[in-house]
């Protein structure tokens, strides 16, 4: 998914709900229109870092699990093991550390200059791109992504400018949702307009 940045808290995918996948997204969910089949499981998770000062300093935080399973300061395991589920992930940050957007290890929010991306350590870039508390506060989460199965992990890139190390608090809300496929005869065309468009950040790469 393209993370985006809502105006403000979204409501979550709830049963009987319909999402329509666009180009981009593995090839079981490409194109393709499904339905949330059962009441979605709402589950807080929260991860907190104490990100030092310094010209530059970020850590990453990768949705990916580790190589064991469970989870690691680095390793968040938000992407479904199963290929019936969908997680709509709200994130909500607590603290003065900025984050960044990356898919493929590349910065998602740039320009179409050449070298206007975002850079930390460089004083005329560092918050290019960057979300704070502001825009999406930790009890009233506004940016939001989704992941399915066998995707490319989003990553999040944390950035302190403080003088000082700076702790942050990442408030994960996953709504985990049960899915199945909805072929089009099943659809009315209300169900389709009305149906939340998942838009794969390759869709912003002109």
């Amino acid at each position: 998914m393209a993370i985006e940045l809502l105006s403000e808290t979204p409501s979550l995918l709830k049963e009987r709900h319909v999402v329509h996948f666009s180009k981009g997204w593995p090839e079981a969910f490409r194109g393709k229109y499904f339905r949330v089949v059962q009441a979605p499981q709402q589950i807080h998770y929260e991860a907190a870092y104490i990100i030092s000062a310094g010209s530059g300093n970020t850590f990453d935080v990768d949705f990916d699990k580790p190589p064991t399973g469970d989870v690691t300061a680095v390793y968040k395991s938000l992407i479904p093991e199963q290929p019936d589920s969908l997680y709509e992930i709200l994130i909500g940050l607590k603290g003065l550390v900025v984050l960044f957007p990356r898919y493929n290890n590349s910065y998602f929010n740039q320009l179409e200059t050449s070298n206007v991306v975002p850079d930390p350590a460089d004083t005329r870039r560092k918050f290019l791109g960057s979300f704070s508390y502001r825009d999406s506060p930790y009890w009233s989460p506004r940016l939001r992504e989704y992941t399915v199965q066998k995707q490319q992990p989003p990553q999040l890139r944390l950035f302190n400018d403080m003088p000082n190390e700076e702790r942050v608090v990442l408030h994960f809300l996953v709504n985990r949702c049960r899915i199945e496929a909805a072929p089009d005869a099943q659809l009315t065309q209300q169900d389709k307009e009305r149906a939340r468009s998942l838009t794969h950040h390759d869709a912003y790469k002109w």
